[in-house]
């Protein structure tokens, strides 16, 4: 075969995307959602083809190469584990009042939790085949609806002919809107709090942990350092000149680093609680206590898509991935991660238990010694002189 031709062959054949690759589109396109839905309520409704568009590829895609896998909405549940169920109000006008109606939308309202003693529990997927709308003898199904809007009406084509059906729906109002592009707002109403709850699972995380520092020197001093491999996710905790400070790298590959005030001293156990969850809002909230005292809070409107699966990162203990020794000493009494953030009832009953739980020996670090942790690996191995030292 000529080489050249081997060569585009190659550069032409597809290959898969990674799930960290999905992980930031899906991301992307729950913001892309919820920013197009809060500028629909502040009066720019053409944002409604962005959310035909988004929804047609999230939920209902029907090309080809979609047609055997998972929709990217479901791949995403299905990767982290979610079996996504709602509640709907199902279609129940008795056949006595049906006789006439030449209109009729059903399932609404819409909620991941139970609202109206009528709603019942339904899968999304088996939701997307419910028909939520009868008009004239046509039954529309909710992925028909969302189809047959993107596909006619600019999410994903501009067709210049519209079946007469689809065209008479659009002409009919509720709330000073088309009644077809009510429902889609309310698809996709749902759909944020549905990849809100994904994007949490995906990027909520807490730490406890019980330091003694000792000796800082003059250069930035690491407690730990956590490296995603082959992404740019970073978490890192570190002082430098007696200040804490916290380093986030999301998956997109923004940073972010956080200062505390509070100069720490040595020589004295503190138990750190880091956490960062996303709001509602789609906003990151980074919080650090200090023994129980909050020392740090921030609210940042970009939020930062972290992943929380702390045991497949690469960890270090007392240097960084690029400084393999630095001139520092510390102790760890106990490290606590989750994957997720706490309820307030159980930190407080989390706190008060390690408040009262007493360190008896420390894992300690002295100068130039470090530990690290191989992805996928929780046991930390250490390098030069780590001693297990009573407190």
């Amino acid at each position: 075969m000529n080489t050249e031709q081997s060569q585009d062959t190659k550069q032409s054949q597809n290959v898969k995307k990674s799930n960290l690759d999905k992980f930031k589109e899906f991301f992307h396109a729950v913001r892309i959602i919820f920013d197009s839905t809060k500028l629909i309520n502040e009066g720019k409704y053409y944002q409604i083809t962005v959310l035909y568009g988004q929804l047609r590829a999230l939920l209902t895609d029907k090309t080809k190469e979609r047609s055997k896998e998972l929709k990217p909405l479901f791949e995403i549940a299905n990767l982290l584990g979610e079996d996504i169920k709602i509640f709907y109000m199902p279609a129940n006008l008795p056949p006595s009042l049906k006789e006439g109606v030449f209109l009729e939308v059903s399932s609404l309202p819409l909620s991941l939790k139970k609202l109206l003693s009528n709603q019942e529990e339904i899968t999304l997927s088996d939701y997307l085949n419910v028909e939520v709308v009868e008009y004239k003898g046509y039954k529309l199904k909710a992925h028909e609806i969302i189809n047959a809007l993107s596909d006619k009406y600019g999410g994903s084509h501009y067709d210049t002919k519209v079946p007469l059906y689809l065209m008479e729906l659009t002409s009919f109002g509720l709330n000073n809107q088309p009644i077809l592009d009510n429902l889609i707002i309310q698809f996709a109403d749902l759909f944020t709090k549905v990849g809100v709850k994904l994007v949490k699972k995906l990027a909520d995380f807490e730490f406890f942990i019980s330091l003694y520092p000792d000796n800082f020197s003059i250069e930035e001093n690491f407690f730990f350092d956590y490296r995603l491999p082959n992404s740019t996710c970073r978490i890192s905790l570190f002082t430098y000149q007696g200040k804490l400070s916290l380093l986030f790298v999301d998956l997109i590959g923004r940073t972010i680093s956080l200062e505390v005030e509070q100069i720490l001293d040595v020589n004295i156990f503190y138990l750190i609680n880091i956490t960062h969850k996303i709001t509602a809002e789609l906003y990151s909230e980074i919080k650090l206590n200090i023994d129980g005292i909050n020392v740090l809070d921030k609210l940042i409107t970009e939020p930062f898509l972290m992943i929380n699966e702390i045991q497949s990162y690469q960890g270090y203990f007392n240097r960084t991935s690029e400084r393999e020794t630095q001139e520092f000493e510390f102790g760890i009494g106990r490290i606590l991660m989750y994957g997720k953030v706490l309820e307030d009832i159980d930190k407080l009953n989390l706190n008060i238990s390690l408040a009262q739980t007493e360190i008896k020996k420390m894992i300690w670090f002295n100068k130039n010694s470090y530990g690290h942790s191989a992805p996928g690996n929780g046991d930390i191995k250490f390098e030069g002189s780590v001693l297990h030292k009573d407190v």
